[in-house]
C-alpha cells in the first residue's frame, strides 16, 4: 500500500510495522472479496430456492398476488398437464386486441404466444413503442419488439388527433432529423398528418409564440455556458414568468381556446423529478399562480407526516417537556425558537400546554385518534395558520389525509404506542401506496405540475418542457447493484460479475446500459413534446458542470434534445463518446429553426422577472349561499357501549377502558394506614389509570410471572401515573410493585366454575377482540323494552337511532374446560375493604354504570362469533358467560359470606336473551318486542 501511495522519484520507508500492516491490509482486501462472492453466491442460491418456495407457502396459504397469476397461467399453458387450456382460451377469447403492448413484460408476452401465435386466430398487439418509458415497472421494450418481429402484419397510424398542424410539422421536423432519433434498432419515427378530430380553435393576439417555441439557455457575459444550477433557476423563473403572462392575458380576452378566455387548467408543466415540479411550483407561487402537483409520491414523505409524529408522540406522553417543545416548534403549532423559549421559562404557560396536551391524550384514548385529530386542528387553529401560508393548501391537504390514514389504521393498531410504531414505519418506508399518494390540495382551476410518466396518454392545451435540457440520463436514486441491460437477443440481464471477470466486455456492457438509458430518455422527450394541443414550449442548449477545479459543457453537449438536432451523421456512441462545443449545439438549433421557420422559433430564454397575476373575482354582492335542505336523512354511522350508555354523539368506537369512572372515584377517601405501601388500593384512580391497568393486563402472558415486570415496565411508560407525596425516583418502583402484586393476587384467585387465570395459556385466549354488529336501525326505545322486559337494571337509554354499526373492544375471551368466558377488566376503585366489592357493591356498580348493557352486547358478538367459529356450536353448552373483574378488590383472602370470590361479577345471559338482542339487531323489532 505504502508503494502506491508513494511519489514519483521518491522510495517508500521499510520497517517491520509497515511489512505487517501491508500484510494486514492484503488479508482483509482478500477476506472482503471472498464475502462478496460468497454474498453473491447466497444471492443466487436465493433465486433458484426462494422463488419456488415461495409459490409453495402461497399455495398452502391460498394466497395469491397479481404476479402468480401470470406465472401460474404460464406453467399452465407452457406445461404438459393441461393441453386443454390454450384451445379453451382460444374458443372463450377468439379475437384479442391488447392495447399499450409497449409496456408488456416478457411473462406476459410468453401468455399470449402460448394462446394465439399457434392458433391461427387474431391477436391485436397495439402499441407505440416511442412511449415505452416504464422499464422501473419491468416494462420491457425489447419484449415487445421482438413480439412485433414475429407479427404477420404490422400497420402505422398515420394521423395525429390531438396536435394542430403547425405543431405536428414542429415535431415532424425535429424527430425527422435523424433516422435513428430513438438510437435503438427497430424504433423508427413516421411522419404524421393531422386527423380529422375536430380542434376548437386557439387565438393569441398578444406577443408572437410559434406553436413549438424553443427558449435557449443564456450565456455569461464572457459569452459562455451558464452554470448548471443557474441554468435550472433561469429556467425555472422564464417558465413561470411566461405562465403568469399567458393567464394575465387569457383573464383579458386576448388568448383564448374555442372563443372562452385561456385558464390557468389548460396549462401543463412536464418534469422529469418532483423535485423540479416543488421547483417550478415555488416560482408559480411568487407570481400568485396557483399550481396543483400531480405526484404519486406518498403522503408518508412529506415534512408535514413529520411534524405530525412529533405531536402524536408529544400528546402521547404530555408529561415529557422535551418532547412538547418539539411539538410546539412545528409549523403545525406555529412557534418560533423565540415563542418555544419564552413558553419554557413560564411555568404557568408550560403546564397550560401540558394540560391541553394531556387533554387530548384523553380525548384520543375515550373517542379515538380521528376526533382527538380534529380537536387539535380546531382548537390550536392549524387550518388557519397553514392556509396562511403560500403553500397552505399544499399542506393542510396533507394534514387532513394523514389524518384519515391514521385514523383507518387506528382500527389494526388500537394503542396509541402501536398506532405511532405504525405511522414511523410508514415514515421510514418509500414505497406509496394507491390510497397514500398524495391528493390534489385543489379541484379549483389551477396550473398542472406533471412528471412526464404521469402524463403519458394525456394531452393539454399548452405544454411547458423546461428541463429537458439535462444531459443527464440517471434520475430516482441510487444506481442498481447488478448491471442491468439486454444481451444480443434481446433477453434481460442482471449481471453480478466483478470487473475481474469481464476485463474484455466490460466496455461492451457499460455501452449497452448507456445506450438503454439515453434511448428511454429520448422516448421520455417524445412523450413530453407529445402532450400539447396548440403550442408548446421547450428550453434548450447548453450549460457547463464543474468536474474538480474547472467547469465543463461536456454532459451538456451529449444530452438527448441536442442529440435530436445536432446528432447528424453520428452514431449512439460516437455521440455520447464524442466531444462537441456549445457553438455547435446553437448553430445546429439556428438551421433546425432555418428548415420550420412556420412552426418553430428559436430565441433567447427571457430573462423578464414576470409580473404577479391579479386575477378579477366576482363581486362580493353576487354571491349567496344555497338554501338549506328542509331535511338531512341521517348517515350511516358507528356506535359504541359508550354512545348509547352515555348518549355520546361520537360516531367512533369509544374506548371502553372505565372512562367513565372519573365521578364515583371521587367519593372514595383516603386509605387508611393499616393497607399496605404496594396495595393496588393505593394506585391512582381514574380513566387514565383503568388505561394503564388494562395494557399491562393485555402484554402478560398470565402463566408466565417472569415477563410480568417488562409488561408492567411497557404500561407505566405508556401510560404515566402520578402518586402525591411520592418522589420521582420512587414512584416507578412503587406503581410497579402495586401492579405486580395485584396481578399475582387477579391469577391465583379462583373464579366461578373453578377458573384460575393463572392457568390460562395464551394460546386458548383472544385479548382486545375487536367487533363490528351490522345495525340496520336500532332504536333507544325498542332496546329499552328489551332491557326492562329481561329485568336487567340498565338506566334508561336516550340516544338517536344507530343506523351502521355498532363497534367494540372486548377485553378478553378465554376458553376453560371447553365454554368459553367474555371477560372485561374493571379498575374501578369501589372502597378499602372486602365488603365493598361483594355483591351488592358490584351490583349497584354495574347497574350504575350500564355494565350490565355493556356485557350483554360483548355476550352477543361473542355468540355469533362462535357459531361461526366453533363446530356444533351449543349456547347452553359452550357459552360459560361474562365475568367483570373489579381487579382492586380480588384477592384470594377476600371471599363473600357465600364463599365466592369478591370483586367478581359472573353472568351468562341466557339463550333467548341473546336471540331477542340479535332479532333487533337484525332489524327485526317486531319479532323482538314483548
Amino acid at each position: 500500500m505504502l508503494t502506491l501511495r508513494t511519489k514519483k522519484k521518491h522510495v517508500p520507508p521499510t520497517h517491520a510495522f509497515f511489512d505487517k500492516g501491508n500484510a494486514l491490509l492484503t488479508a482483509r482486501a482478500a477476506i472482503t472479496e471472498a464475502l462478496k462472492l460468497a454474498r453473491l453466491r447466497l444471492i443466487r442460491d436465493l433465486i433458484d430456492a426462494v422463488g419456488p418456495d415461495l409459490r409453495q407457502r402461497k399455495r398452502e396459504r391460498r394466497v395469491i398476488s397479481f404476479d402468480d397469476m401470470l406465472y401460474n397461467l404460464y406453467a399452465a399453458l407452457e406445461g404438459s398437464d393441461h393441453p386443454e387450456l390454450a384451445p379453451s382460451l382460444r374458443e372463450k377469447f377468439p379475437v384479442a386486441l391488447i392495447d399499450e403492448f409497449q409496456d408488456t413484460d416478457p411473462l406476459q408476452f410468453a401468455i399470449f404466444d402460448l394462446i394465439y401465435g399457434k392458433g391461427g386466430l387474431p391477436a391485436f398487439l397495439v402499441g407505440d413503442p416511442k412511449q415505452a418509458i416504464y422499464s422501473f415497472r419491468n416494462a420491457d421494450l425489447h419484449a415487445y419488439l421482438r413480439a412485433r418481429q414475429s407479427a404477420s402484419a404490422v400497420y402505422t397510424l398515420a394521423d395525429n388527433q390531438r396536435s394542430t398542424e403547425g405543431l405536428i410539422e414542429a415535431l415532424n421536423g425535429l424527430f425527422s432529423t435523424k433516422s435513428d432519433a430513438f438510437m435503438l434498432e427497430g424504433l423508427e419515427y413516421h411522419p404524421v398528418a393531422m386527423g380529422a378530430r375536430e380542434r376548437k380553435p386557439f387565438s393569441d393576439n398578444t406577443v408572437q409564440r410559434a406553436d413549438l417555441q424553443v427558449w435557449t439557455l443564456p450565456q455569461t457575459p464572457e459569452g459562455e455556458p451558464v452554470p448548471k444550477s443557474d441554468a435550472k433557476t433561469f429556467a425555472a423563473k422564464a417558465t413561470a414568468a411566461e405562465i403568469a403572462r399567458l393567464i394575465t392575458e387569457g383573464d383579458k380576452g386576448r388568448i383564448t381556446i374555442g372563443g372562452r378566455p385561456l385558464r390557468p387548467g389548460d396549462i401543463a408543466v412536464l418534469v422529469r423529478t418532483h423535485a423540479q415540479g416543488s421547483d417550478l411550483k415555488r416560482k408559480l407561487a411568487t407570481l400568485d399562480v396557483g399550481s396543483v402537483e400531480l405526484s404519486q409520491a406518498s403522503v408518508f414523505q412529506s415534512p408535514d407526516a413529520e411534524e405530525v409524529e412529533r405531536v402524536l408522540i408529544a400528546i402521547n406522553q404530555p408529561s415529557r417537556d422535551v418532547l412538547l417543545r418539539g411539538a410546539l416548534a412545528t409549523e403545525m403549532m406555529g412557534c418560533d425558537a423565540a415563542r418555544v423559549a419564552e413558553i419554557s421559562g413560564d411555568e404557568a404557560e408550560l403546564m397550560n400546554y401540558l394540560g391541553r396536551f394531556a387533554d387530548y391524550r384523553d380525548l384520543w384514548l375515550r373517542q379515538g385518534v380521528g376526533v382527538m385529530y380534529r380537536r387539535f386542528l380546531s382548537d390550536e387553529k392549524v387550518s388557519a395558520r397553514m392556509l396562511g401560508r403560500d403553500d397552505g393548501e399544499r399542506r393542510l391537504t396533507n394534514l387532513l389525509h394523514l389524518g384519515e390514514q391514521i385514523h383507518q389504521a387506528a382500527a389494526t393498531h388500537e394503542s396509541p404506542d402501536a398506532l405511532l410504531r405504525w405511522l414511523a414505519t410508514k415514515r421510514r418506508d418509500g414505497a406509496a401506496d394507491e390510497v397514500a399518494q398524495l391528493r390534489l390540495e385543489s379541484d379549483r382551476n389551477l396550473v398542472q405540475i406533471i412528471t412526464i410518466h404521469k402524463a403519458k396518454g394525456l394531452e393539454f392545451p399548452i405544454v411547458f418542457c423546461p428541463f429537458l435540457w439535462d444531459g443527464n440520463t440517471r434520475f430516482g436514486g441510487p444506481k442498481p447493484e447488478g448491471r442491468e441491460y439486454h444481451d444480443i437477443d434481446g433477453a434481460a440481464v442482471v449481471d453480478f460479475r466483478p470487473d475481474g471477470e469481464i476485463a474484455n466486455e466490460k466496455d461492451e456492457i457499460k455501452d449497452a446500459i448507456r445506450l438503454e438509458e439515453s434511448a428511454e430518455s429520448l422516448r421520455l422527450i417524445y412523450v413530453a413534446l407529445t402532450r400539447a394541443v396548440y403550442r408548446c414550449y421547450v428550453i434548450a442548449g447548453t450549460y457547463v458542470k464543474q468536474h474538480g477545479k474547472s467547469f465543463s459543457p461536456a454532459e451538456s453537449a451529449k444530452s438527448l434534445l441536442n442529440w435530436l438536432v445536432a446528432g447528424g451523421n453520428q452514431s449512439p456512441k460516437d455521440w455520447l463518446d464524442g466531444k462537441r462545443s456549445p457553438t455547435d449545439i446553437a448553430n445546429a438549433w439556428e438551421a433546425l429553426a432555418g428548415r420550420l421557420p412556420s412552426h418553430l422559433a428559436l430565441a433567447p430564454l427571457p430573462d423578464a422577472r414576470g409580473t404577479p397575476v391579479a386575477l378579477a373575482g366576482p363581486a362580493p354582492e353576487s354571491l349567496t349561499a344555497l338554501p338549506p335542505p328542509k331535511t338531512i336523512a341521517p348517515a350511516w354511522r358507528f356506535g359504541s357501549f359508550s354512545g348509547l350508555a352515555s348518549d355520546a354523539k361520537s360516531e367512533s368506537a369509544a374506548n371502553d377502558h372505565d372512562a367513565r369512572i372519573a365521578e364515583a372515584a371521587k367519593r372514595i377517601g383516603a386509605p387508611p394506614p393499616d393497607i399496605a405501601p404496594d396495595d393496588i388500593l393505593r394506585f391512582p384512580r381514574g380513566a387514565s389509570a383503568g388505561e394503564c391497568l388494562h395494557a399491562i393486563f393485555e402484554r402478560i402472558d398470565f402463566t408466565g410471572p417472569a415477563g410480568w415486570n417488562d409488561a408492567i415496565a411497557r404500561g407505566l411508560s405508556a401510560h404515566p401515573q402520578f402518586l402525591p407525596g411520592v418522589r420521582a425516583a420512587e414512584r416507578s418502583l412503587l406503581l410497579a410493585a402495586m401492579a405486580t402484586r395485584m396481578l399475582g393476587n387477579v391469577m391465583s384467585t379462583t373464579l366461578p366454575d373453578g377458573i384460575v387465570l393463572g392457568s390460562v395459556p395464551t394460546n386458548r385466549r383472544l385479548t382486545e377482540l375487536e367487533f363490528s354488529l351490522p345495525a340496520p336501525r336500532v332504536s333507544a326505545h325498542a332496546l329499552n323494552a328489551i332491557l326492562r322486559s329481561l329485568g336487567y337494571d340498565v338506566p334508561r337509554l336516550a340516544f338517536r337511532d344507530l343506523e351502521g354499526y355498532l363497534k367494540g373492544f372486548i377485553d378478553l375471551v378465554f376458553e376453560h374446560g371447553g365454554r368459553y368466558y367474555v371477560l372485561d377488566w374493571k379498575s374501578n376503585h369501589l372502597g378499602y375493604a372486602p365488603s365493598d366489592y361483594g355483591p351488592a357493591a358490584l351490583q349497584a356498580a354495574m347497574a350504575e354504570h350500564s355494565y350490565h348493557l355493556q356485557y350483554l352486547l360483548y355476550a352477543l358478538a361473542v355468540d355469533r362469533y362462535l357459531r361461526h367459529r366453533v363446530p356444533d356450536y351449543q349456547h347452553d353448552t359452550h357459552f360459560g358467560g361474562v365475568l367483570y373483574l373489579f381487579v382492586r378488590g380480588v384477592r384470594p383472602d377476600w371471599v363473600n359470606a357465600d364463599g365466592t370470590a369478591a370483586g367478581v361479577f359472573h353472568h351468562r345471559p341466557t339463550a333467548a336473551t341473546l336471540a331477542r338482542l340479535d332479532a333487533l339487531f337484525a332489524h327485526e323489532q317486531a319479532r323482538a318486542m314483548p
